[in-house]
């Protein structure tokens, strides 16, 4: 073989194990931590909060209407890991996910 494919092969080797540790660490929230696995769609702030905790913080949404909260997940690599919670105009959860609010709440008119 040559050099370039085997340089080419290793390195998405590498990259395929890369992407399995962070496939890890988010199927072990989804067991052990209570906002991942507990929280879901439709349920009221009260709720959220009877199952999660306080959030770290809470938003008004610009580009969504209701607000957005916050949790810190822990540490990952010396960055925050968050967890976002979005409530709609009622009180109730609308979506969640592994961001933050801000990267949550873009304007989907403006091209990335």
């Amino acid at each position: 073989m040559n050099k370039k494919l085997v340089a080419m092969l290793s390195t998405a080797a590498v990259m395929t194990m890369l992407a399995g540790c962070t496939a890890y660490d988010r199927t072990k929230d989804q067991v052990a931590t209570p906002v991942v696995k507990d929280v879901k769609k439709g349920m009221s702030r009260e709720q959220v909060q009877q199952v999660a905790g306080k959030p770290s913080s809470e938003v008004t949404m610009i580009h969504a209407r209701g607000t957005c909260q916050t949790y810190i997940l822990g540490q990952r690599d010396g960055k925050t890991e968050t967890y976002f919670v979005a409530l709609d105009d009622t009180g109730h959860v609308m979506n969640s996910g592994y961001q933050s609010c801000a990267e949550y709440d873009t304007d989907p008119q403006t091209k990335k």
